[in-house]
């Protein structure tokens, strides 16, 4: 039996240790916390579940963690969102379009941008746009003359599903692909039908088969000898395998490994890549407040959210509410304590715009600021094929996962997905 050390136990470490446990490998995962998860992690209080941010796929059953929970017989529920709405520039809340169908819905849109934004949806479908990876979107709007509701509405998808509040670096052809994928597949933002927990649970389960996690366990170096790697070290014990997979941040990665072992661009393009930053707010509630189960933007600031108990089932007590808005912001708003401290009453005033009275409902909140949301902003000094590969470059045997590498999407399905594109590169096999 092959054995695989796995360094980090966030989602897309599990989701890739229970692949190969399932094909048989013994997988020996060391976390340096004492719970699992990463940046993914669940936090459970009086009866409620939370993630750490907001975290839902795309694509349907064409999600990565649906493909792998699929494919080690743990199939996965997704609950599809109902109506998305967005609290405007003037206050006014209006339909956000999550689809075709909702353009002509909309008060967003006057009846010339309706028809202005399905032809181009038409053309974004097609793939008309998916090369322009240099070209940020504020450049491509400015040569379309996108004005109005259509440019608040790219404005918002920066934000949302770039996870890139700034539309003078976002990708345009970046944003087309992902665009282009939910278009086809017909599948925008969904949510596991019974939150994250069981998923989580399964992929421990499959590891456990055959292997082992270890948590408290910090990895100190990985061995290198004759371009190999062959163990990692972890608080003082060598632990030797055959393969050694990392999942921590590349920013990260020269903290394990030798810097001298490797050229000085491989080096930067590791340290130097910009994450995703920003704050959030969990809201426990009393009671509930709302039966929205689609997303909630916010115009000013460009802050989206859901109800998330209002789609997944055992997550918030019977007759509470859970909910959860994120403002995606710069590294050095979360950095300086004067701006981060800014950033968080914007986004109360976000939450507050949607349920002006949701301060004497509220059980308990939480506050949290990151510096690292996802590994990568996917901008246009950082698309796909500029950033890390899978395969550590010289070293055999050495693979990397995560949402800092390169694979397709952004935010949390780059990670995702690095997960599909690894496994082929140690197996062969695609799913």
């Amino acid at each position: 039996m092959s054995k695989t050390i796995v360094v980090g136990s966030g989602i897309n470490a599990l989701l890739l240790g229970g692949l190969l446990s399932y094909d048989g490998e013994q997988i020996i995962l060391f976390e340096k916390n004492s719970y699992i998860g990463g940046r993914a992690f669940l936090y459970e209080k009086d009866g409620f579940v939370l993630d750490n941010g907001l975290h839902v796929t795309r694509f349907g059953p064409e999600n990565p963690v649906a493909k792998i929970m699929h494919h080690i017989g743990r199939h996965v529920e997704y609950s599809r969102l109902g109506n998305s709405y967005l609290v405007d520039y003037d206050g006014q809340q209006v339909l956000f379009p999550t689809s075709p169908a909702g353009v002509f819905k909309t008060r967003l849109f006057t009846m010339t941008e309706k028809l202005k934004v399905l032809g181009l949806l038409i053309k974004i479908k097609s793939g008309k746009f998916n090369e322009l990876m240099d070209i940020s979107l504020k450049d491509w709007m400015a040569q379309h003359n996108i004005t109005g509701g259509i440019r608040r509405y790219f404005e918002l998808i920066s934000a949302s599903l770039m996870v890139c509040p700034f539309i003078e670096k976002t990708s345009a052809g970046e944003t087309f692909r992902n665009l282009q994928k939910i278009l086809k597949s017909g599948h925008s933002a969904e949510y596991p039908a019974k939150g994250w927990r069981p998923i989580q649970k399964a992929l421990v389960n499959e590891i456990e088969k055959n292997g082992e996690i270890k948590l408290r366990s910090k990895a100190e170096r990985v061995s290198i000898k004759d371009g190999k790697a062959v163990s990692v070290l972890v608080d003082g014990k060598e632990y030797y395998a055959d393969r050694i997979v990392i999942n921590i941040p590349v920013q990260q990665l020269f903290s394990i490994l030798p810097e001298e072992l490797f050229d000085s661009g491989y080096v930067s393009l590791c340290k130097d890549l910009l994450p995703t930053s920003g704050v959030f707010v969990d809201v426990l509630l009393k009671e509930r407040i709302s039966d929205i189960d689609g997303m909630l933007y916010t115009y000013s600031p460009k802050a989206y959210g859901m109800i998330t108990s209002n789609v997944a089932e055992g997550i918030a007590p019977h007759g509470s509410q859970l909910l959860t808005m994120f403002y995606p912001t710069s590294f050095e708003d979360v950095t300086e304590t004067v701006k981060r401290k800014q950033k968080k009453e914007e986004i109360w005033k976000a939450v507050k715009s949607f349920f002006p009275d949701i301060e004497r409902h509220i059980y308990w909140k939480r506050e949290t600021s990151l510096r690292m949301i996802d590994g990568a902003q996917v901008n246009i000094d950082q698309t796909e094929d500029k950033r890390p590969k899978s395969r550590v470059p010289g070293i055999e045997n050495l693979y990397l996962v995560g949402d800092s590498i390169s694979a397709p999407g952004a935010g949390g399905d780059v990670g995702n997905e690095s997960v599909l594109i690894t496994y082929r590169e140690m197996t062969g096999r695609v799913l």
